[in-house]
């Protein structure tokens, strides 16, 4: 009897020890099955086909960002996923991966540092006024009055230099001659370029273009000033027909307001030539002759003409003479002048007028040339003046070198009347 009930016991234990053995076996292969498909969080080993959600989706984000950036093939690299689900790299196994999704993988594998620096690149996105060039803005002066033909020029201030760059490119169908001398019935322009009020004592004036009505400069003026003092003047050309035996011809002008034109950028003009009207700052040119004969020490000034000279305000008409007063080193050694012209605002003299100056005092002269109205009652009204002598600036002194290095020879030029 007892044998019987222990071996039943026997057998009970020994099908639950079975039953439990069976269930912890089946509970261990399931938890191998599991771990055989998800790796553990410190990195990803693909095998298969089997991938994790999150690893396609971060891999996937970071191949639009990489081919909005540029089209550049990096290594692949092992990878791990960081706290903020983007990828960084590790010392482990290369990755393995499909053909199709190479580029992902090789895209992944940069780290967190190497994105962020694509994304958030400081100088993405600045203005760079090199890749934007701006086209000249063309402006057209024109008038409802009678023109003398046309001006093409480009004006742009230039910041770096702090000048007023005139870029005088040419003229177009400007009016006949009126010299019955000359057949083919073109003159021979060129242009004076000067602002109002005036920056400096320089003379900017053109090349002479032969016999065409259609002169062709492309010649550059540069003016001195602050880009402020230059937007408060006034841009003048005057165009002439140069002749080489008589008065220079006004043909027109044309002014420019700079108030009204931006020139920080560069600004292409076509401008109609007005008639040049007489500018209460002008007082007319004189053309004076000058030479030196170094035997005799004598220095002659041949005064021809003057042209275009300002009526005084007290007459209606001018009776103008010149009077020309030697100066050695500040003292006024001499004085003569010239006969008076009646009535006339374009005299002509050619008179000579003769001073005994020695050579070594001539680096010590200076000419002053007085244009005045001859008054028979009181004393004569100033129309204009100019000063020739070796310390001079522009024309006044040009003249004096050209006759010291042509003794003996006269050098004559027109010389600009001021105040």
């Amino acid at each position: 009897m007892f044998s019987l009930v222990g071996i039943g016991v026997l057998c009970g234990i020994s099908v639950v020890a079975i039953i439990i053995a069976v269930i912890l076996l089946c509970r261990l292969y399931r938890k191998r099955s599991h771990r055989t498909c998800i790796p553990p969080f410190g990195g990803y080993d693909a095998i298969g086909d089997c991938k994790p959600p999150s690893l396609i989706s971060v891999t996937s984000t970071s191949q639009e960002i990489q081919i909005s950036k540029e089209q550049r093939t990096v290594q692949p690299r092992s990878t791990s996923v960081s706290s903020r689900g983007s990828i960084s790299t590790m010392s482990r196994g290369s990755i393995k991966s499909d053909p199709l999704t190479e580029d992902t993988s090789s895209i992944s594998a940069r780290s967190d540092t190497s994105v962020d620096s694509y994304v958030f690149d400081p100088s993405f996105g600045a203005i760079r006024p090199d890749l934007y060039p701006r086209k000249d803005a063309v402006l057209q002066q024109s008038s409802l009055d009678r023109c003398y033909g046309r001006l093409h020029t480009r004006l742009k201030y230039d910041f770096r230099t702090s000048d007023l760059v005139v870029h005088l490119i040419e003229a177009q169908d400007l009016p006949p001659t009126e010299n019955p001398d000359l057949d083919v019935g073109f003159g021979d322009p060129y242009i004076k370029i000067f602002l109002d009020p005036v920056v400096d004592e320089r003379v900017r004036q053109s090349s002479v273009k032969r016999k065409t009505a259609n002169p062709f400069y492309n010649e550059y003026f540069k003016f001195p000033a602050t880009y402020d003092d230059i937007r408060t003047r006034t841009l003048v050309f005057q165009v002439y027909d140069y002749d080489k035996y008589s008065r220079h011809k006004s043909i027109g002008e044309v002014k420019i307001d700079l108030s009204k034109v931006e020139t920080s950028n560069s600004v292409e003009m076509w401008c109609d030539i007005l008639k040049q009207q007489q500018d209460y700052t002008d007082y007319g040119e004189l053309l004076l002759s000058l030479s030196y004969l170094p035997t005799a020490e004598r220095l002659t000034v041949v005064v021809m003409k003057a042209k275009d000279l300002r009526v005084p305000s007290t007459t209606s008409s001018t009776d103008p003479y010149v009077r020309i007063t030697l100066i050695v080193e500040g003292k006024k050694v001499k004085r003569k002048k010239t006969t008076v012209k009646k009535g006339t605002l374009n005299p002509v003299w050619n008179e000579a007028l003769s001073f005994n100056v020695p050579a070594d005092l001539l680096p010590k002269v200076v000419l002053e040339c007085h244009l005045i109205d001859n008054n028979l009652i009181r004393q004569g009204d100033f129309i204009g003046c100019c000063g020739i002598g070796p310390e001079r600036d522009g024309n006044e002194g040009r003249h004096w070198n050209d006759m010291m290095q042509n003794q003996r020879k006269s050098m004559a030029m027109w010389q600009r009347l001021h105040k």
